[in-house]
């Protein structure tokens, strides 16, 4: 009678001992990241705040709405990058951008027609 050893201990061993860790880690939910809420809206925009750093659109959902740019913001007519004092009111413009704690801020505004 001779003594056997088996090839699969290790592995089993190993196994277990990765199943048993993950066992008993503590399983606490870790807080999620604030995340950013996208948008986006096509409309005519019916003010602008240079100060304020501000745009108004008006699509046709709605009668209006505000919304902030900043440094980040990238505003484009034809294959012109424009500053937010470029704009006119009037002119209709497809943004996108994102809301974050209740502020919505504009990351890209493309002018679509302008008069």
């Amino acid at each position: 009678m001779g003594i056997r050893i088996s090839t699969h201990g290790p592995a089993l061993l190993i196994s277990a001992l990765l199943a048993a860790l993950a066992l008993s880690a503590p399983s606490a939910a870790q807080p999620r990241a604030e995340e950013k809420a996208n948008l986006a809206v096509t409309g005519d925009v019916t003010a602008i705040d240079v100060v304020a750093n501000t745009i108004t659109i008006q699509s046709t959902l709605d009668e209006g709405v505000t919304y902030d740019v900043d440094g980040g913001t990238t505003i484009m007519s034809g294959a012109s990058k424009i500053a937010l004092g470029d704009l006119k009111t009037g002119w209709n413009v497809a943004a996108n951008g994102h809301e974050l704690r209740g502020r919505k801020v504009l990351t890209y505004i493309k002018v679509v027609k302008a008069p």
